[in-house]
């Protein structure tokens, strides 16, 4: 008994399921019919996952398919439809509204066929396909009234009248049709790019292989080197060819991949993606071309040839080096601890000192000698650390160097070895040098790798001379905030007299007040010359001791002309104390070089522009001109005549 009752419930579940079925089958059929035309297609298009158009109005059927949310067309040739067209017909499809419409039975009634009104051969039928099912509509004929056509509905059973400007819509050109896009896999997206380039230079026309993969960020060179690319190089080349577009289809009767240089291409470009890649084949210039110059090309496993503008893909030829890491010193100056310099045996050391981030001490060894330190300049020191950490390879010389080639390239004997050490890490070592008797190029190797760099040889020389006074401090001197300066004289030395001596009696007496009452002509200058003395920089330091005269060479010296003397009152204890300063300085001797000399520090040194200035403005004795003073021009004297020479006669 209780086995009869599990199959009267089976049977009765299957009646119910069938009955569903069967109803929703129905419900199917009857709604569209009720909701008009939109009504009878809007619901399938919502879910289609294939159109295709054919008819007498469209050269060749044309088949779209969905993978996902991409469509993409079949036929007439295999490519990603344009985003933008497929949603157009979509949309014209889904809102389509008639004007009018009547059952096809009536018009059998009159005598006339589905022929009458261009649909038993239509202008346009499309097929609306999800998985196995489809619907499918017809054009045909315009109306003899109205810029209208009719249009046969998907059950065939009733035609209707639409605007004709909805069905226009429709006949999308096949240009249109197809995505100018090359590449679909997103910038985001791409992990590696792979490059294969044929050489023009061998016998056997082999391609040279070039890979670049990104590593926790970093893009770096796989093949056919291991070395750093240069990361924003690298992400605007693929910027570059992800938003490469087709220049213009080549039509498949006009295709021949050995003409258009495919079947031997001169270039494959792939894409690396997350678990998928893309390859771009580059064949031969199109000689068609109008404009910028571009090349045939295709993708691979696909037969759609079209053209592409060339200049992306001339620039690759050179990938290899174009988008090398040219910045080989990258280090971290905050760790830096000692820096040495050295060439044949002299070595400057610059040393970190525990006192500030910025504070440096310099010192020069000669063998066994060892120079006094002094203190290094922190603007020097800044501009040397910057330029030293962004040192840039202007060529890539050699990559794999023999001992032959180190030695044919100068490093036997370097120009330059500059050893870095740092409070944590290993040193890194620099060195520069170029081939003997040649002046005019250099090359840089470092610790890190056995690579040969191209630099430029005047600035990067420059940059690290092996002279002690390049680095020290240019700041000589500097008073206290609470000193006060009380007198201020420059004196001619080879006159023994004084040009101008000033002093402050009184306390509460100014400097300002005083160049009122005495010298208001020269008071900028005077301005410029107590600034001077209160911060006395250097330009240049020439001399690490004092001498009575500059001596230029080991034959000649210049004498001190000037000298240039401050008092100065230092607040302590009951009474200030009293102190001088004093500068010697030779004549000016250009426009932008005049010597001085201080005792006290026991150094010779160049002195800045400005105070080269202010001192020509108060010592200059050239005669001013009377044009100048507004004073008559004298009348200049008559010159003789003179004498014809005799005439020499001639046999």
């Amino acid at each position: 008994m209780r086995f009869k009752f599990t199959i009267f419930l089976l049977a009765l579940n299957a009646i119910s399921f069938g009955l569903i079925a069967y109803l929703n089958h129905q419900a199917r059929q009857i709604e569209p019919s009720t909701g008009g035309l939109s009504g009878q297609i809007g619901r399938e298009l919502i879910d289609a996952d294939r159109i295709e158009l054919h008819g007498r109005g469209i050269e060749t059927p044309r088949i779209l398919e969905r993978e996902g949310s991409t469509w993409y067309l079949l036929e007439p040739m295999q490519w990603s439809a344009n985003y933008f067209a497929i949603n157009r017909i979509l949309n014209q499809l889904q809102f389509l509204e008639e004007e009018a419409s009547f059952p096809v039975d009536d018009i059998e009634k009159t005598g006339q066929s589905l022929a009458d009104y261009g649909l038993e051969n239509p202008l346009l039928r499309i097929v609306i396909a999800e998985g196995e099912e489809s619907i499918s509509v017809s054009i045909g004929t315009l109306t003899e009234i109205g810029n209208n056509v009719y249009l046969l509905g998907p059950d065939e059973r009733e035609i209707f009248v639409v605007d004709r400007q909805v069905i226009d819509g429709l006949l999308v050109d096949l240009n249109d049709l197809r995505t100018r896009e090359i590449f679909d896999i997103p910038v985001f997206e791409v992990e590696a790019l792979g490059l294969q380039i044929r050489s023009e230079n061998t016998a056997d026309g082999s391609s040279l292989k070039v890979r670049l993969a990104r590593n926790n960020g970093a893009w770096t060179f796989e093949a056919p080197l291991a070395a750093k690319a240069d990361p924003t190089l690298v992400d605007n080349t693929i910027n570059t060819l992800t938003a490469a577009k087709v220049g213009r289809f080549i039509e498949t009767e006009q295709s021949n991949l050995i003409l258009q240089g495919l079947e031997n291409p001169f270039m494959q470009v792939t894409i690396h993606g997350n678990k998928r890649r893309q390859s771009l084949i580059v064949g031969n210039l199109d000689p068609n071309s109008q404009g910028a110059p571009q090349y045939f090309a295709k993708l691979e496993n696909n037969p759609a040839i079209f053209t592409v503008l060339a200049r992306p893909f001339d620039i690759l030829r050179e990938a290899q080096e174009a988008l090398r890491e040219r910045n080989f010193m990258n280090f971290d100056p905050s760790k830096l601890s000692t820096m040495n310099i050295s060439e044949n045996g002299r070595k400057i050391r610059l040393q970190k000192l525990e006192t500030g981030e910025n504070d440096w001490q310099v010192l020069e060894s000669n063998g066994e000698n060892e120079i006094q330190p002094y203190r290094a300049d922190p603007a020097i020191m800044d501009s040397l650390l910057k330029n030293l950490s962004t040192l840039r390879a202007s060529g890539f010389t050699a990559d794999a160097p023999t001992a032959s080639d180190n030695e044919n390239y100068g490093f036997n004997n370097p120009r330059r070895v500059v050893t870095l050490s740092f409070s944590i890490g290993d040193p890194l070592t620099l060195m520069l040098a170029h081939p003997e008797g040649r002046e005019d190029v250099l090359y840089a190797k470092t610790n890190l790798a056995d690579f040969i760099f191209e630099v430029e040889r005047y600035t990067t020389l420059r940059m690290i001379p092996l002279d002690t006074n390049y680095y020290r401090n240019r700041l000589l001197d500097m008073l206290p905030s609470a000193a006060r300066i009380s007198a201020l004289k420059l004196t001619n030395l080879e006159k023994n007299e004084a040009i101008f001596d000033y002093k402050i009696g009184q306390e509460n007496m100014g400097w300002n007040d005083l160049i009122e009452e005495f010298d208001t002509e020269h008071g900028d200058q005077i301005h410029v010359l107590l600034d001077a003395v209160r911060k006395f920089e250097v330009k240049n330091y020439l001399i690490d001791s004092y001498t009575e005269a500059y001596p230029v060479d080991e034959e000649n010296s210049l004498p001190w002309i000037f000298q240039l003397s401050a008092t100065i009152q230092l607040p302590g204890g009951e009474t200030d104390r009293t102190e001088t300063r004093e500068y010697v300085l030779t004549e000016r001797l250009s426009g932008t070089v005049q010597v001085a000399g201080s005792k006290q520090y026991n150094t010779i040194f160049e002195i800045p522009q400005p105070l080269i200035e202010a001192l020509y403005e108060l010592t200059d004795e050239m005669e001013i001109p009377p044009e100048m003073a507004e004073e008559p021009v004298l009348e200049p004297k008559p010159i003789d005549p003179v004498t014809a020479p005799a005439q020499i006669n001639t046999p």
